[in-house]
């Protein structure tokens, strides 16, 4: 509602969410994963990446069609800029949840007790993270042609975003004309955190 001053956009990210989550007890069920804390669990860490995808094929469509002026009342324009919109961030959409994923790919390696501890929590994560890209690419557009109507407003509308772009801008600039020192900064910050995390994994 701050971002799009926009209130039928909340359904079209707040559906999907719920039924990510009932999708993934099906997938527990088909895969005999009982309900227990740590599956739950996995559900649970999954709950605030479950509505990334679905916000960003939302915000793309709505500032697609807000720019390009296109008519709301027209269901048929509407459908083609939605279309047209998905398309360009369908794929960086499914690979980046797709990264996610396979972040969790380690804790199926654990054994014994901690594998048997840790292995619902990663796989009714992978679940949801799975069902929500489905739906992300699938139904969230299907909604945006229904829902996404009415005022569509700018973003140079918005005393919020205009706020945060006032904060953004300066530092995205710098960044730019310094690229280097920003590649430099961004090894070091990697650099640190593979020596914490060999240091972490060497305690255990």
């Amino acid at each position: 509602i701050l971002f799009l001053f926009h209130f039928r956009s909340i359904l079209i990210v707040s559906i999907p969410l719920p039924l990510a989550v009932l999708m993934s007890f099906l997938f527990m069920y088909f895969m005999g994963i009982s309900s227990n804390i740590m599956s739950l669990a996995g559900i649970a860490i999954a709950i605030g990446v479950l509505v990334d995808a679905g916000i960003v094929v939302t915000e793309n469509a709505f500032r697609y069609i807000e720019k390009n002026d296109v008519d709301t009342s027209d269901k048929k324009a509407v459908w083609n800029a939605v279309l047209e919109s998905t398309k360009l961030v369908g794929r960086p959409v499914f690979f980046s949840m797709a990264i996610i994923i396979l972040a969790f790919i380690p804790v199926f390696a654990l054994e014994g007790r901690e594998g048997k501890l840790f292995h619902p929590l990663a796989f009714t994560k992978t679940f949801a993270m799975i069902a929500a890209t489905i739906i992300a690419v699938s139904l969230v557009p299907v909604l945006c042609t229904f829902l996404l109507g009415g005022k569509m407003h700018s973003e140079d509308s918005n005393p919020v975003m205009r706020y945060l772009q006032k904060l953004y801008r300066p530092a995205l600039v710098a960044a730019l004309k310094n690229r280097l020192i920003a590649i430099l900064i961004a090894f070091a910050l990697f650099c640190g955190a593979v020596f914490v995390g060999v240091g972490i994994g060497s305690e255990f």
